[in-house]
């Protein structure tokens, strides 16, 4: 988000024309994303779709 230079994820959501809630359960780790938010996600960042959905290698 600091590379958009998005302050949080209110404006996010905003930008992406979603609620805050449904950015919420995006983030969720319980979320089984629909393949159409994902790729607006990658497009919007920058990224591959399938960066968004890898796991955290850290843990």
């Amino acid at each position: 988000m600091a590379k958009k230079k998005i302050d949080n994820f209110s404006e996010l959501a905003r930008m992406l024309g979603i609620s805050k809630n449904q950015l919420s359960n995006i983030l969720s780790e319980k979320y089984n994303p629909i393949k159409s938010n994902v790729v607006e996600l990658a497009k919007f960042f920058g990224v591959e779709p399938v960066d968004l959905l890898e796991k955290d290698k850290k843990g």
